[in-house]
């Protein structure tokens, strides 16, 4: 393929001397889980995500165990129920049934492609626990709405999980990603806006106590070495090498975000006059594209529009093909209909978005979506 949809290879290769020393340092130390790099890791990502501000970070193996550590921190017990989106990744919806509770699966708005917070105020019982918004290609649920929302019921004691996977740096009115929720799932696999160089995670809270939890959680539910508070621990933990990797990795982002920024302003400019369509931002929302998704008319001009750029010889992906609520994994008797979350699937589209697109690649993109419908 002529312009891959994202080359890591080429993305990692852009600060490979400050990783390969990263790594090195590492190594040297002798101290490969647990240690002085992935508690710098956890200071640093603290600082960019509240400053000075009270909040706690801990690493973790994966965004996948990020959501199941919060989970059961949040005391996320069998049976109870959880409230998300069907459209998003799989493993949103895998951390729930993770821990035995019951995923509720609910439609996202028609706009902005995230959680349509009404419809989670409607999801509501007395069985609910806990609601995963998902922050979703680089824009935000409205976090504070639904809050408020859940305070009009009388339901503050539901745990927010947000789930930041697709969503580092992105902030909404002011503050981050992360941040708003009772704690912040993020994941750092390889493709996000910050990658590591394989599986790894992270958790943030503003509550000492709900990390110190997460802390006994992820190590076994360990309080101290061979000293075990819950049965109910896992074993998770943000080796030191990835640790150190992204650390390096964090430094750059805000850059990473400006340039990511400026390529979708291009992309929205140059394909106006087409008729795809974008995702509207969450007011009070300032996006961090992870993903540049559009919408097209039809699942038939998907697949041709697909087939034309295949010859073009530019690789594009969906994001994500088939709602969760359709998996066999996870489809129930009587599952319900989300007609939102089933059209979009059905009519978007993935075009390269890394910090390594070049301009005349970007370029060829555009040229070639607006050959197709011209």
């Amino acid at each position: 393929m002529n312009l891959p949809f994202l080359n890591l290879q080429k993305v990692n290769a852009e600060i490979e001397p400050e990783i390969t020393q990263a790594v090195a340092s590492a190594i040297s130390s002798g101290w490969y889980i647990l240690g002085k790099f992935g508690e710098q890791f956890e200071a640093e990502l603290k600082r960019f995500l509240c400053g000075p501000d009270e909040g706690y970070v801990i690493g973790c193996n994966s965004g996948t165990d990020a959501l199941q550590l919060s989970l059961l921190g949040a005391a996320v017990d069998p049976g109870d129920e959880v409230i998300t989106v069907s459209h998003t990744a799989i493993p949103t919806v895998s951390a729930i049934c993770a821990v035995r509770a019951t995923p509720v699966l609910i439609d996202i708005d028609p706009r902005t492609w995230v959680m349509d917070t009404d419809a989670a105020i409607r999801a509501v019982t007395e069985k609910t626990k806990a609601i995963i918004p998902v922050h979703l290609y680089g824009n935000m649920v409205d976090v504070r709405k639904l809050q408020a929302a859940l305070g009009k019921i009388g339901r503050e004691d539901i745990a927010i999980v947000e789930d930041v996977a697709q969503a580092h740096g992105a902030t909404l009115h002011g503050q981050e990603a992360g941040t708003l929720g009772r704690f912040g799932a993020f994941s750092f696999y390889p493709s996000k806006n910050i990658g590591a160089l394989g599986d790894a995670g992270a958790v943030f809270s503003s509550s000492l106590e709900d990390i110190q939890s997460l802390r006994a959680l992820r190590n076994y539910g360990q309080k101290d070495r061979y000293n075990a508070e819950t049965p109910r621990g896992i074993n998770s933990r943000l080796d030191e090498i990835q640790a150190a990797i992204l650390a390096v990795k964090l430094r750059h982002l805000d850059r990473w975000l400006r340039e990511k920024a400026t390529m979708m302003a291009r992309y929205h400019t140059g394909l106006s006059a087409v008729p795809v369509s974008f995702q509207e931002i969450t007011p009070g929302c300032e996006p961090a594209w992870h993903l540049c998704v559009i919408a097209v008319e039809t699942a038939s001009l998907r697949t041709r529009l697909i087939q034309h750029l295949t010859k073009e010889e530019i690789q594009t992906l969906i994001h994500y093909p088939i709602p969760t609520h359709k998996q066999q994994a996870f489809s129930l008797a009587g599952s319900p209909s989300l007609p939102t979350t089933e059209d979009l699937a059905d009519r978007i589209l993935s075009l390269p978005l890394n910090t390594v697109l070049a301009q005349e690649e970007q370029d060829k993109v555009i040229e070639a979506v607006r050959n197709f419908y011209s």
